[in-house]
C-alpha cells in the first residue's frame, strides 16, 4: 500500500513537471536565439542544387526575422555571401555535415513550419526529451518534489537552458549523448549506449571525439570486448569520413579560417596558408570564453566533487571522459562556446546529485537501501574519508 501511495504522489508531481517543460519548449520556439549559422542550415535543407534558388529561398525565409542582430550582414564576408548566390552556396558544406539535424529541419518544414522555426523546434523537442530523461535517471535516487526540484534546477541551468533556443544541432546532440550515457551508467547497456554515441556523429561530426574517448574508456575497464570496441570505432571513423566526403567538406584549415579569421566568401576557390601562430593566438584568445564564460573551470570542480563523493568507478571514468573530450575538442577547434560537448553540463550535475544522495543515504540508513547496517557503522563509514590513517584503522577495528 505505501508503494502504491508513493507512486500516486509521484505521478502528481510528474504531471506539472512535464507540463512546465512542455511550455518552456514552446517558449523556446517563440523566443528563439538565431545566429548566422541559421542561414547555412536552411540552405542545406533546401531541395535544390541551383545556387540562385537556394539563395532566394534562404533570404526569403529569414525576411521576417531580418532585424535579429546575429544575422545582420555587418561585415565584408557576410555582405559578400548575401549578395553572391554562388559564394553563399559554397558555404553550405560547413553545415551539411550535420545530416540528421538538416533532415529534421527539412521534415518539420514540410509539415508547414517556417524554416527558422523548424530549426529551433528540433532544439526545443530535444530539450523536452532531456527533461524526461533526467526524471527517469534521477528517479532511482530521489522521489517526489525533491526529484522535480533537482531536475528543474539542472534543466534551468544557463548552459543547458540556452541550448533549447538555438537554431543549431547542439541541443539534439546533447540529448542523444545523454541518453547514451544513461544506458551505459544506469542500465549497464554498454554496447547500446555506445551505439547512440556513434549515432551522435551523424548529428555533429565532432561528436567523434566524445565517442572515441568513451569507447576507449569502456574497453580499458572491460565493459566492451575487443570486437565491440573495434566495430564501434571503425563505424564511427567510417561515419565521420563518409559524412565529410559526401558533404564536400573543405577540411579543418578552411573551417578554422572561416570561424576565426574573418570568413571565406569562396572557400572552394581559396588557397589557404595556415600558420601556427594564428592557431596559438586563437587558443589563448578563446580560453577565457572556454574556461570562465563557458563554465568549464566550474564543471571541473563539480566533476571532481562528484568523483570524490561517489562510489561508482564507471561514473568516475565517464566524468573524466567527458571532461577530456571537451579539452580535446577545444584544442582541435578552439571555440570556447558552452554548446560544444554540452553533455558534460548534464552528466556532471547528475553524477553530483547521485553522489550527494548516496552520501546522505549512508547517514540516514534505510533511505539508501542500507537498513541492514547498524547506525553506528553507517556513521563510521561516512566519517572515514575525513579521518587520518590512524583514526581510519581504529574505525575499521570497531
Amino acid at each position: 500500500m505505501p508503494s502504491a501511495l508513493t507512486s500516486k504522489r509521484g505521478s502528481y508531481v510528474l504531471i506539472p513537471y512535464l507540463a512546465f517543460f512542455l511550455l518552456l519548449s514552446v517558449w523556446s520556439v517563440k523566443q528563439p536565439q538565431y545566429t548566422w549559422d541559421l542561414l547555412g542550415y536552411i540552405g542545406s535543407s533546401v531541395d535544390s542544387t541551383d545556387a540562385k534558388i537556394i539563395h532566394h529561398i534562404v533570404f526569403d525565409a529569414i525576411r521576417p526575422i531580418a532585424s535579429s542582430p546575429e544575422i545582420q550582414a555587418d561585415n565584408p564576408y557576410r555582405v559578400d555571401v548575401k549578395a553572391n548566390p554562388y559564394h553563399f552556396a559554397e558555404q553550405l558544406p560547413f553545415y551539411s555535415i550535420k545530416p540528421v539535424y538538416v533532415e529534421l529541419v527539412k521534415l518539420i518544414h514540410r509539415a508547414g513550419v517556417s524554416f527558422p522555426k523548424s530549426a529551433v523546434a528540433v532544439s526545443a523537442a530535444a530539450y523536452f526529451l532531456l527533461a524526461v530523461l533526467l526524471w527517469q535517471w534521477l528517479g532511482a535516487y530521489i522521489t517526489g518534489w525533491a526529484l522535480a526540484g533537482v531536475c528543474t534546477l539542472i534543466m534551468l541551468s544557463p548552459n543547458v537552458l540556452a541550448l533549447s533556443r538555438w537554431a543549431t544541432p547542439d541541443c539534439l546532440a546533447t540529448a542523444v549523448a545523454a541518453v547514451g550515457l544513461y544506458l551505459i551508467l544506469e542500465r549497464n547497456l554498454f554496447y547500446w549506449g555506445s551505439t547512440l554515441l556513434l549515432v551522435n556523429v551523424w548529428i555533429r561530426t565532432d561528436a567523434l571525439v566524445l565517442a572515441g574517448i568513451v569507447f576507449a574508456t569502456l574497453f580499458l575497464i572491460r565493459k566492451l570486448d575487443a570486437v565491440q570496441f573495434a566495430s564501434l570505432s571503425i563505424l564511427a571513423l567510417g561515419s565521420y569520413f563518409a559524412i565529410n566526403y559526401f558533404s564536400g567538406s573543405y577540411g579543418w584549415a578552411a573551417l578554422f579560417y572561416n570561424s576565426f579569421l574573418g570568413g571565406l566568401p569562396a572557400p572552394g576557390e581559396a588557397v589557404l596558408h595556415f600558420s601556427r601562430s594564428a592557431y596559438v593566438h586563437q587558443i589563448i584568445r578563446g580560453s577565457f570564453l572556454w574556461l570562465i564564460y563557458g563554465s568549464f573551470a566550474l564543471y571541473v570542480l563539480l566533476g571532481g566533487l562528484a568523483i570524490w563523493l561517489g562510489r561508482s568507478v564507471t561514473h568516475s571514468y565517464m566524468i573524466v571522459a567527458v571532461l577530456t573530450a571537451r579539452v580535446v575538442s577545444y584544442l582541435l577547434y578552439p571555440n570556447g562556446d558552452q554548446r560544444y560537448t554540452a553533455v558534460l553540463y548534464v552528466l556532471i550535475l547528475v553524477s553530483l546529485v547521485m553522489a550527494v544522495c548516496q552520501t546522505l543515504g549512508i547517514i540516514t540508513g534505510a533511505a539508501a537501501g542500507l537498513a541492514g547496517e547498524r547506525p553506528n557503522a553507517l556513521l563510521s563509514r561516512f566519517a572515514l574519508p575525513f579521518r587520518g590513517t590512524r583514526h581510519t584503522a581504529a574505525a575499521r577495528e570497531s
